[in-house]
């Protein structure tokens, strides 16, 4: 019996519509579709449900296949919030996470590397909350705990790196970035959360690059994110990209290939929507753009 089907056994036995179940957690079409397994639930909504139902979430779990299937479903939902963007459903589910798995004895925290893994998305909810300090100690304490894992570093040096970047230390991550340089652009071609790691890191470096005046090598990494883009295709990606290649033609007082990449810029970030959030960063370059003739 799958968690999901055990769900609708338990609401069933307590006599609960899908009405009263849902009401003030999600609407009742999510609770009609996630029972028949046709869509997923975030786990702070499953959380909040299983304590409309007096139970707890592992109890969804004692007839998975296997006995981590709650370790494996909270993974999933901590890497989406993290390389989705969603900072509060982050919080939440590691709080969750904790008190379902890190505080229950009987779970072994090395299966498939979840301890690092919580102290990684750990660190980013500090980074989230400006607490630098504390996030860097965490992953810099990883970074030396897990030299020989080629996958899980990659995801540190990802997060360690942007902690760099958004605290204005740019040389220190440049340095990182060229330390790990042929594992970030010769990394395999991966599937799921992480090639959106992949994306963020041939990012960050090639950003730090442009800052650094770096910017034949900054294109070169550019170059071959656009090549990961069109294997996995990400529209906000692909106009971040096209934006820092445009300021990087303008440096080198190109106007040319800056106008070109500045159209699929501007392309990209209508499909996404995000238009008019980033029309100032849009027609600025325009401006530096016909400045240069």
């Amino acid at each position: 019996m799958r968690y999901y089907e055990r769900f609708k056994e338990i609401r069933q036995q307590k006599g609960l519509t899908h009405k009263e179940v849902s009401e003030g957690i999600c609407g009742m079409t999510t609770i009609y579709r996630f029972e028949r397994g046709d869509t997923a639930i975030t786990a702070e909504v499953l959380y909040k449900l299983c304590q409309r139902l007096s139970i707890s979430m592992q109890t969804l779990f004692i007839d998975e296949e296997s006995e981590y299937a709650l370790i494996d479903y909270y993974l999933d939902k901590l890497r989406d919030y993290v390389y989705f963007k969603h900072p509060e459903m982050l919080k939440q589910t590691l709080q969750d996470a904790k008190k379902t798995i890190n505080e229950k004895p009987r779970f072994d925290l090395k299966y498939r590397n979840y301890d690092r893994l919580y102290r990684t998305y750990t660190a980013i909810d500090l980074r989230n909350d400006d607490k630098y300090v504390q996030a860097e100690k965490i992953l810099l304490e990883l970074m030396e705990e897990t030299k020989n894992i080629k996958s899980l570093e990659l995801e540190i040096i990802n997060a360690l790196g942007d902690l760099y970047i958004v605290t204005d230390r740019d040389d220190e991550a440049l340095a990182l970035y060229q330390k790990h340089r042929n594992r970030i652009l010769d990394f395999p071609r991966v599937d799921g959360f992480e090639r959106f790691m992949i994306k963020q890191l041939h990012y960050g470096y090639a950003s730090c690059l442009y800052n650094n005046h770096s910017y034949v090598q900054a294109l070169e990494v550019c170059y071959k994110l656009l090549i990961r883009i069109q294997e996995n295709n990400s529209m906000f990606y692909l106009g971040k990209t096209h934006h820092l290649m445009t300021l990087i033609y303008i440096a080198l007082r190109d106007p040319k290939p800056a106008r070109e990449h500045l159209a699929q810029c501007e392309a990209a970030f209508l499909l996404e929507d995000l238009g008019d959030k980033l029309a100032y960063h849009i027609q600025i370059a325009r401006e530096e753009i016909e400045a240069l003739g």
